[in-house]
Formats: C-alpha cells, structure tokens, sequence
C-alpha cells in the first residue's frame, strides 16, 4: 500500500485503536510503515501512545505552548513536530481545552484586525481557545456578562 491515499476506514481505525494498540501493530494492520502511521495520525488528529521515554518537558518548555506555533516550539526545544502536538494536545485534554489561560492585553487587541484562524496562528493557541475567548471579549465589551462570567 505504500505510496496509495489513504482510506476512510484506515483513518477511522487509527482513531478508534491509537491510544490502546502500540504503532508497531497498527502498521503491520494496516500494511503501512510505522512513520507513515504516525504522519498520518498527525494529519488527522489522531491520538498515538508516545513512544518517547527521553526527557520531560520543563517549564520553559512548557511556557512556550501559550505563545508559539508548534513548528516554532520543536525548532526552539529540538522536539519532533510529533512530540509538539502530541503534548499540546496532551496540556489540551489535562486543562480542559485551555493551555494557557491568561492572555495578554497585546494578544486581545489582535481581536480588532484579525479573524479567530489568525488569531490563532499569531497567538499559537488553538482555534477553540481563541474563540471562546472572542466570545468573552465580545460579551464584556457591549456589557453582556453576568458576574459570574466577568472573572475570566
């Protein structure tokens, strides 16, 4: 199969087995080389199990998340881009979709000249973090929050 486009069903199983099937499985099932297993759960979002035991992320490291793009982020620590999106995704899951949740009074202003998808790629934070933040912005700038939302 190397080489051919892959198939919706191929996808779907890299979905549904990605967190409980090793990489060496999946590919020998899918007649597939383990690297173009994990490219292609990349593409698509899938979670895959690290299989990198090396160094723990530190707090630098981590900090980074909240202000860079994940290419910036591998290019700065030497990670792979994998090992980028598989922690943010990691950071994502653990804070419930939000990775750093203050944002900075420069980041809000972009609001005024940018759509979210750009706001996004400038800020480094994802596409849904970005917009429940619009979201907030807008409310509390025309005097729509109740107190209990005006904490954010």
């Amino acid at each position: 199969m190397h080489g051919e486009q892959w198939q919706p069903y191929e996808n779907l199983f890299i979905h549904e087995v990605g967190g409980k099937m090793p990489i060496s499985e999946i590919a020998e099932k899918l007649e597939r080389t383990e690297r173009a297993v994990t490219r292609q759960a990349s593409r698509i979002g899938a979670y895959l199990p690290s299989r990198m035991t090396g160094r723990p992320w530190t707090k630098p490291e981590l900090f980074l998340f909240g202000r860079f793009t994940d290419e910036e982020i591998a290019t700065a620590t030497g990670r792979s881009i994998h090992s980028v999106r598989s922690k943010r995704n990691a950071l994502s899951r653990s804070s419930g979709g939000s990775i750093m949740p203050e944002w900075t009074p420069e980041e809000i202003a972009l609001f005024w000249r940018h759509n979210n998808a750009e706001v996004a790629v400038i800020t480094g934070r994802s596409i849904q973090e970005v917009g429940d933040k619009r979201a907030w912005w807008n409310k509390d700038r025309n005097g729509w929050l109740d107190d209990a939302e005006g904490d954010q």
